[in-house]
């Protein structure tokens, strides 16, 4: 949309033009409250799970009711609505146990989150030709040396493939150093030298070939950046992104400062129960260091957004914002997971630590949203409310898919019942309940399932269907994969 066209739309609903250059307040300052507050009360009260069955009445949940059902202390939502900040809100409290209650200010750990934001840095020092997206990371870094093999023989480690696992790079992810653990330094991490947890840092694959999640990736990245800058790399954060784009309350520093532990929610499992000492330490910072809010993190988004049409420079130009935005392999570009849906862009990418877990979504037509939450079992959680800003919103992404269902009787649901076995996703256990059946998944945990032919029966709370060839055996779909399934014995 052409950014006339923008303003004059901003005018009608009279809200500041996606590339205004006011402040990114949130909008409930300047707003009618009430209409803030309608708009805060449909998403909460309108959660809707993946799947919902035509002709039901009350598909949608409470959000304060699911915070409780899946176990999670605190929620904090920012909303960006035609390039600005709709508003800001936080449910639940500080502590697992109870306590003050979270508020828009209120920490949470990004965790994988900060991938992106590390990128963009990286990519400020391309910029400044002072890092390269295509020569051979050995040659920068100084600190320490990337161990060569047959895999980097046939193809050198680049800085581009680092940022979009390409490089054939081990270590997915970090677990962290609970409080009174010790913390390895980052040479530590990147030998797999002890107190450090996590196997030594290498390639194991010919880089540029395939994509391969790698948090060991950005481990290298983190200090190719400190080499080239002589600089912490909490401080190189701060003065590259955090400082220019105003995340006043974000920061990458591990451990947090005492100081600052009042302002964070702090983390829980998924039973609802405290992580033992509170927050892990996260040497590993690049990749899941960045402590911060969904404000500020909207903040990041809309400097994207706004950046793609040259009317914010504080991070990239135009042409290096669009280069991290462009697919490398498996609609991953540089620190940012991509999409274009009805032919809206998107970027975006979810977090988890130890006892947090978040995602922030940014279209390029200005609108965006982030959730952080203060559990393990977040991740269940925020896709949820994804599809209820998605609908208050008019978004069109993020919708739930509706599906007929008929009527069975108990006996004929009886033969579907017992334990089946998958090669892939564990044990199946199915259970008749109040003449419906019960699905217990082992990667998943407990759903109902309602019969849309004779033998086939589907989730509302998950994405999958289970289809029987026979009372012993049958397919079960899930994420677009077929997988058998047999009763176990």
């Amino acid at each position: 949309m052409r950014s006339s066209t923008l303003a004059a739309v901003a005018v009608l609903l009279c809200v500041p033009p996606l590339f205004s250059q006011a402040d990114h307040a949130p909008a409930s300052q300047t707003s009618p409250p009430q209409s803030i507050a309608a708009e805060i009360h449909a998403v909460e009260t309108g959660l809707l799970p993946p799947v919902t069955v035509s002709g039901d009445p009350h598909p949608t949940r409470s959000l304060t009711e699911e915070m409780r059902r899946r176990h999670v202390p605190a929620v904090s939502i920012a909303v960006i609505h035609n390039g600005t900040i709709r508003w800001a809100h936080a449910w639940g409290t500080l502590n697992p146990a109870g306590g003050p209650p979270a508020t828009p200010d209120t920490l949470f750990q990004a965790a994988s989150i900060s991938k992106s934001l590390t990128a963009q840095a990286a990519l400020h020092l391309v910029q400044q030709g002072k890092l390269s997206l295509d020569a051979p990371v050995q040659t920068e870094l100084k600190g320490w040396t990337l161990p060569q093999n047959n895999f980097t023989a046939q193809h050198p480690v680049t800085l581009r493939e680092l940022l979009s696992h390409t490089a054939g790079v081990n270590v997915h992810g970090f677990p962290g150093y609970a409080t009174a653990a010790p913390v390895p330094t980052l040479q530590q991490v990147l030998d797999g030298i002890k107190p450090a947890n996590t196997e030594a840092i290498r390639v194991t694959a010919v880089p540029g070939q395939a994509n391969s999640y790698s948090g060991g990736g950005f481990t290298i990245v983190q200090q190719m950046m400190i080499d080239t800058t002589s600089q912490p790399f909490p401080q190189i954060m701060q003065s590259l992104v955090l400082g220019p784009i105003g995340m006043h309350h974000s920061t990458y520093q591990q451990p947090l400062p005492q100081s600052r532990l009042k302002e964070v929610a702090l983390p829980a499992d998924d039973k609802g129960e405290p992580i033992p000492g509170g927050p892990h330490i996260y040497p590993e910072m690049a990749a899941a260091g960045l402590w911060t809010t969904p404000s500020d993190l909207a903040l990041w988004i809309i400097e994207m957004q706004r950046s793609l049409s040259g009317h914010a420079n504080h991070v990239l130009s135009p042409d290096m914002t669009r280069t991290m935005l462009t697919p490398i392999k498996d609609n991953y570009g540089l620190g940012v997971d991509l999409s274009r849906q009805n032919d809206i862009p998107s970027f975006a990418h979810s977090g988890g630590n130890a006892g947090y877990k978040d995602f922030y979504i940014g279209y390029e037509n200005g609108d965006g949203a982030v959730i952080m939450t203060s559990s393990d079992s977040g991740g269940w959680l925020w896709p949820d409310i994804l599809r209820s800003i998605s609908r208050v919103y008019n978004w069109s992404t993020w919708k739930t898919t509706q599906r007929g269902t008929i009527s069975l009787a108990p006996s004929a649901l009886t033969p579907y019942t017992g334990k089946f076995s998958t090669k892939s996703l564990g044990e199946i256990e199915i259970a008749l309940e109040s003449g419906h059946l019960q699905a217990n998944l082992s990667y998943h945990g407990s759903s109902p399932l309602f019969p849309s032919a004779p033998n086939t029966f589907f989730a509302t709370d998950t994405q999958i269907e289970l289809r029987f060839d026979s009372p012993d055996s049958g397919t079960f779909l899930v994420d677009n994969q077929s997988i058998p399934f047999t009763r176990a014995k």
